[in-house]
This record gives C-alpha cells, structure tokens and sequence, in this order.
C-alpha cells in the first residue's frame, strides 16, 4: 500500500553510525538525512532492567523508499531517539517500514 503526502506528517532525522577513526575514539552517530514518515505510537511490554522496572516505547515508521536509513540506524522524531529494531524494505511499493525502540538514557 503506497502512502500519499497527508499522510506523511511526521519530520524524521535519520542518524547513521560512524565508524572510530582512530584508536581511543568512541563510535558515534552522524545525521544522514531527514524525511516525512507516518509515525505510530505503540506502547511497548514493560521489562525489567538492572533490577528496575523501565517501560519501552516502539514506534513503527513507514516512509518512501530510500537508501538512507540501515539497520543500526537511529531515528529521532519529536525530540525522542529510537534504535532500529526492524527494517522492511518494499522497492516495488516504494515503502520502508520500521520498527524501533526508544532508546533509554540513564
């Protein structure tokens, strides 16, 4: 199923991983590009974590086909980052559809 522009109202920043250049240099991540996508909240399974109780958001993010975003990437949508946990590509349907996680900073 293709998705018209009304649809696509959510501003995306893709951020790839960076390889360390050198010895002592901490991978990190770069913005490769921003995107409309149709974003949709889904509240995740609650988990237990180093011995609290943290709740996991995912989203699932469907955007037009494109050669930005990898597996490792990072989303981040409405000031919140997101690890990519899934990553369906459709050429034909020229469609991406993802799954990610929010990414817990403590």
């Amino acid at each position: 199923m293709g998705y018209s522009s009304g649809m696509l109202r959510h501003r995306v920043t893709i951020k790839n991983k960076v390889a360390a250049v050198q010895f002592g240099d901490t991978t990190g991540y770069q913005t490769a590009g921003t995107v409309w996508a149709a974003v949709d909240f889904q509240r995740g399974m609650k988990r237990l974590a180093e011995g609290a109780l943290d709740g996991t958001d995912y989203v699932v993010v469907r955007m037009r086909y494109n050669d930005i975003v990898r597996r490792d990437s990072q989303l981040e949508c409405e000031g919140v980052t997101y690890q990519v946990t899934e990553l369906h590509r459709d050429y034909l349907e020229n469609i991406i559809q993802i799954k990610a996680q929010e990414i817990i900073v403590t």
